[in-house]
């Protein structure tokens, strides 16, 4: 049996304050709202007591930072995916969207695995079917090595397109996972089912 947790990041900078996008260096990539941390730290809480044998984290901001405090707990390390990122989608964002880059990320986060290699290269523009197509490869390359805990933090176009990929279910893709929603997957010889836990 496999357990693979998939979380949306918590809430973001941006949605309360639209115009740090005018100033900002990394104009699609915004830290967590203070709610956002709050919502990490719950998160971390949480988690604190649930096996978890690896942590995975798209590489934008919003979702290292709301990993984060779990992985301090737990001593693990940030695995940073991008399989997991944002929808690559042209009419949100005007150029494939520059995080922050990733020796700044350590300094303040230093539980992301500098080793690790992303097994998936996101495209830009990316339309939805390319996005379905990109989480559904993510999601089959991260439970093939037969982890028995995974936890991903994640977007909500890719946690529900992987949550859609593994269940079979394609309901799944239009849900409206809010910020800091859960959704837990099961899954035994190949077969996984779905349920929300929060959100």
């Amino acid at each position: 049996m496999q357990t693979f947790w998939l979380i949306r990041h918590a809430h973001r900078l941006d949605f309360i304050q639209p115009e740090w996008f005018e100033t900002a260096n990394y104009r699609y990539d915004p830290p967590l709202s203070s709610e956002g941390f709050d919502q990490a730290d719950a998160l971390a809480q949480k988690f604190c007591q649930v096996p978890i044998d690896q942590i995975y984290a798209s590489p934008f901001l919003r979702t290292i930072q709301t990993v984060d405090p779990l992985a301090r707990l737990l001593q693990s390390p940030i695995r940073l995916e991008w399989g997991l990122c944002e929808w690559l989608c042209q009419d949100w964002t005007s150029e494939l969207p520059e995080t922050n880059p990733v020796d700044e990320s350590i300094r303040d986060y230093p539980n992301i695995d500098v080793t690790y290699k992303s097994l998936v290269a996101p495209c830009y523009p990316e339309t939805f079917e390319e996005l379905n197509t990109r989480t559904s490869i993510i999601a089959h390359k991260l439970v093939q090595d037969n982890c028995k805990n995974i936890l991903a933090i994640a977007h909500k176009g890719s946690v529900l397109g992987i949550v859609a990929a593994l269940t079979g279910n394609d309901n799944w893709r239009t849900y409206d996972l809010p910020c800091g929603g859960i959704i837990k997957l099961v899954g035994v010889n190949g077969q996984w089912r779905s349920s929300i836990v929060n959100g």
